[in-house]
């Protein structure tokens, strides 16, 4: 091998490294208790909501999993319940009213 075709070969690497730019990327903390809020708060102005109107895809697979588990734990907490006026329909959630 010469020196120059090793160079050559340098330098070509040096390119392919300079388009691998490096972002730093933070994860953004999705909270399931706020979830629980934001839900809550929407159906305490809204009365019912559909069930997929409640998930942001903008949010991407976090948020669509953090909104799910949001709502299975107000389901379990008997603070909202899920409907469907006929099999197959659109899913609704409306809050659970107290006492």
């Amino acid at each position: 091998i010469e020196l120059r075709e090793l160079a050559v070969v340098f330098q070509e690497i040096l390119k392919r490294a300079a388009l691998v730019a490096h972002h730093p990327i933070q994860r953004e903390h999705l909270s399931i208790r706020e979830r629980m809020s934001q839900i809550l708060g929407n159906l305490s102005e809204n009365k019912e909501a559909k069930f997929v109107s409640l998930f942001s895809v903008n949010e991407g697979k976090m948020g669509v999993v953090v909104t799910f588990i949001a709502l299975l734990e107000l389901l379990k907490q008997a603070l909202i319940e899920l409907f469907q006026e006929q099999p197959f329909s659109e899913i609704h959630v409306k809050a659970v009213q107290t006492l």
